[in-house]
């Protein structure tokens, strides 16, 4: 290269200093080379060199260069090594300065593990007019200490969650929610009973008058002719309902519930004569003793007591005129 340079100022005229202009460019050139070559610089840097493990590690990145290069910091990651992770880091600020662009990235760096701990080295990427240069920062060595443990004083419980109380805002919505769903429990309870209310027709027994409706059982169970093929005990069961039914009907009596004796003192002297009480009794007791003590009546019996149970109801049903007098009488409300 000298030998180069010497014959190109060889070609200079005589009357030029060619060993001062020599030595001009030689220095010129070495300046050139030593610019070029420090053109750009990275550094990563910490403010201490103690730290708690478990503490953040502020590490900051620090890169120079000219206005012509562009510079790419690190992709950092979550996890930078097994006992190194990366808290969070700030983005790249960029300042000018004496003609060079300096730029400046802060990395929080958690570390844990104890002991004298090297923190890995950072790789920037220049692109230098079109040619592309890696720049690594020096490795840092900090020293990280354990969490200090007085063994002097006793192990305390963990400290319970600070109760806050609730606001009337916090709780509203809430309680519109059970409001909601108190209304939508309702209209669902209420369009069940509904369904169910369509569902289950209304008994003959209670849009007929008393005595319509037990003649036309009384028909019914004759037709079935339940003794004649030797259900008896079916027969009477059956007789027996539709009677004590009529009666509840008729004369607001619980019949149904009450036993035959009971029935029969419920039935005061005045609501039916004597002799149509002692006949219906007469049948109720038959009724009794074939339900549980399995007697077997002849058929003059059977037919007796249908013709019993009919009479009664003949003979004691209400008659139009009865009922219109019965609310002329009854007191207004």
């Amino acid at each position: 290269m000298k030998q180069f340079l010497q014959k190109i100022f060889n070609s200079f005229p005589k009357h030029f200093n060619r060993n001062a202009l020599f030595h001009y460019f030689i220095i010129s050139f070495l300046l050139s080379v030593t610019h070029n070559s420090y053109a750009q610089t990275a550094t990563a840097s910490t403010k201490q060199k103690e730290y708690v493990i478990g503490d953040w590690v502020p590490v900051d990145l620090f890169v120079s260069a000219t206005s012509n290069n562009k510079v790419v910091f690190p992709n950092l990651k979550d996890s930078i090594s097994e006992t190194i992770e990366v808290a969070n880091f700030t983005p790249v600020d960029t300042v000018k300065k004496a003609g060079q662009y300096e730029y400046h990235q802060l990395v929080n760096l958690i570390v844990f593990d104890t002991g004298q701990i090297q923190l890995p080295q950072f790789q920037f990427l220049v692109n230098n007019n079109g040619k592309l240069d890696t720049i690594i920062s020096d490795p840092i060595l900090v020293h990280v200490a354990g969490v200090k443990i007085d063994t002097t004083k006793d192990i305390k419980d963990i400290k319970e969650p600070l109760k806050i109380p609730l606001t009337f805002q916090e709780i509203l919505p809430y309680i519109i929610g059970a409001f909601i769903l108190a209304i939508l429990a309702g209209l669902i309870t209420w369009f069940i009973m509904e369904r169910k209310k369509k569902k289950q027709p209304i008994d003959e027994k209670f849009l007929l008058p008393p005595h319509v409706w037990a003649l036309k059982e009384l028909d019914k169970l004759q037709q079935q002719k339940l003794w004649q093929t030797g259900e008896v005990k079916d027969y009477y069961s059956r007789l027996t309902d539709i009677a004590r039914t009529y009666i509840e009907l008729r004369y607001k009596i619980p019949a149904m519930e009450k036993t035959t004796d009971e029935l029969m003192s419920s039935m005061h002297k005045g609501m039916v004569k004597q002799s149509l009480k002692k006949e219906l009794n007469e049948v109720l007791v038959l009724s009794d003793f074939v339900k549980f003590a399995k007697a077997q009546p002849d058929f003059i019996e059977n037919e007796n007591s249908f013709k019993i149970i009919k009479d009664f109801i003949d003979k004691t049903k209400q008659l139009e005129e009865e009922n219109k007098t019965t609310d002329k009488i009854s007191p207004k409300n």
